[in-house]
């Protein structure tokens, strides 16, 4: 059984060795979902092409709902037992923390899930009016159990660096969905309803096998201490987590309103298209969590999470700029001509999840300190800007302004928890270098989005090479010193030397 001893080293590793185990991590836990994320891709053409449009947009419509519902039965108990995991090395008292917060979830299934079920007729008349909702929606119902035990043993897997098995679960859970859904489709021409039979199907086996591979972790519970203890940390947590997971319903339900079923369908292969920035922003963020908790004692960490908002910093604003370069040609070759229109979202909601996932680094001062009720006023900032963003901007810009409502969020979001996160638990942040290169990548993307509808897609297209090329060089002179720059390149020699 993983202990806590097979962390500690982390924390006593030189500031290169550190960052080579945080590259590791986000290769191997990070790849395993940037696999599973990619394969859900492939499945993004085939329903695509599969579906009309406004089809396409009510089954994206519900798999979200489904993803808010299974985070609103976590209700935060992921991040407060992560939180608390790294405070005791005992495996007796891990025991009982795992177990009697997986107790916790299960109860709050157990007593909510009736209710949900049997209001189902009354709950969907506030959703998107789409043909068989009630049905859709208790098919959702029906997953969620197997959503919650799927969180849970990838979570548990995550924190006890059990890599193997997470992989298997990770990359296992798409694999089997997908091969589901490939002969559905194929053989049986299944449509929306079957779809959401075939996620169901999937997600009760990788659930059972995932409930499977924790066993060892699983006691029965002496008592209620270890969940009042976390209670504190994971209410306010519960309650972000809702909010955060609640916005994408919420942005498809302004869209389908404001704009109509058919922009629906475009935001939807907008949003599949943006996901490829969130590869990379999941890979970091899954490895990221265990990482800073595991050194925040040491009187040199902050060193290391300046080097890591640099890096990341750069690392995402390539990303976010070379997927806005690229979006009309991944959307063609995914979906078809009919989804071109989506094209104008996937910039703002790709730099959107670069600047939430930057944020992650500098707003640690609420997690280290356990005041996580300050998450609470930050989600409280995003919601305001993003919703009274796509008011404002969908209006005047269409599609295009429910992007930058989404973005508009982020950045506010990312602000205050920033500001927030130093009043709680103060770092010597670096913020400067990291804020000139995301305010250079957010103007070249609006600027390429601009010249290119009043000149034409080539000189958009050559104008954005030339922003990218002066991103990559620009940020490897704003961020990093010459001594900075000396260490990174003997550090990338010594890898390819170990190679």
């Amino acid at each position: 059984m993983t202990s806590l001893s097979q962390c500690k080293p982390v924390s006593n590793l030189s500031q290169s060795g550190r960052l080579n185990f945080l590259f590791q991590d986000v290769i191997i836990y990070g790849g395993a979902t940037a696999i599973s994320r990619a394969m859900a891709l492939i499945t993004f053409p085939l329903l695509a092409r599969h579906l009309s449009i406004e089809e396409y947009g009510v089954l994206d419509y519900f798999l979200v709902l489904g993803s808010f519902l299974s985070i609103f039965f976590i209700f935060g108990q992921d991040s407060a037992v992560a939180r608390f995991f790294y405070e005791y090395e005992e495996t007796q008292i891990r025991q009982q923390l795992v177990s009697q917060s997986l107790l916790f979830q299960l109860l709050g299934l157990v007593l909510l899930l009736p209710m949900l079920w049997l209001g189902a007729e009354w709950l969907t008349t506030f959703m998107i009016a789409a043909p068989d909702r009630v049905e859709l929606f208790k098919l959702v119902l029906l997953q969620l159990p197997s959503l919650l035990l799927i969180s849970f043993s990838q979570n548990l897997l995550k924190w006890t660096f059990a890599r193997t098995r997470f992989l298997i679960i990770s990359v296992g859970f798409t694999v089997v969905q997908t091969s589901l859904l490939v002969v559905a489709i194929q053989i049986f021409d299944v449509g929306i309803m079957g779809v959401l039979v075939v996620s169901l199907a999937s997600s009760t086996v990788l659930g059972i096998l995932g409930l499977f591979f924790v066993r060892k972790w699983l006691v029965c519970p002496k008592d209620l201490s270890r969940i009042r203890e976390m209670l504190t940390y994971s209410i306010p947590i519960g309650i972000v987590c809702i909010i955060s997971a609640l916005l994408p319903t919420l942005e498809r339900t302004f869209t389908e309103f404001l704009l109509g079923a058919d922009s629906l369908g475009l935001y939807a292969a907008g949003t599949k298209v943006a996901m490829l920035m969130g590869l990379l922003v999941s890979a970091f963020q899954i490895a990221w969590g265990p990482f800073h908790l595991s050194i925040y004692k040491k009187t040199d960490a902050v060193n290391t999470y300046n080097w890591v908002l640099k890096l990341f910093a750069l690392a995402v604003c390539i990303a976010a700029l070379s997927l806005g370069l690229l979006a009309k040609f991944i959307i063609v070759l995914l979906a078809s001509e009919r989804y071109l229109g989506a094209a104008v979202v996937v910039f703002p909601l790709a730099m959107g999840l670069a600047i939430q996932a930057t944020g992650w680094i500098t707003e640690i001062g609420i997690g280290i300190s356990k005041r996580s009720y300050l998450n609470l006023y930050a989600f409280g900032v995003a919601i305001l800007f993003t919703l009274g963003g796509i008011l404002l901007f969908t209006p005047i810009f269409g599609l295009l302004g429910v992007g930058l409502g989404v973005l508009s969020g982020q950045i506010a979001k990312v602000l205050f928890a920033s500001w927030l996160g130093q009043h709680a638990y103060r770092l010597p942040w670096n913020y400067a270098p990291v804020v000139v290169l995301m305010s250079i990548t957010l103007l070249s993307g609006f600027a390429t989005a601009w010249i290119t509808e009043h000149y034409g897609m080539l000189v958009g297209n050559l104008f954005t090479g030339v922003m990218l090329l002066l991103t990559i060089v620009g940020g490897w002179l704003i961020l990093f010193s010459e001594a900075d720059r000396i260490l990174l390149k003997l550090m990338f020699k010594r890898r390819l030397y170990n190679k």
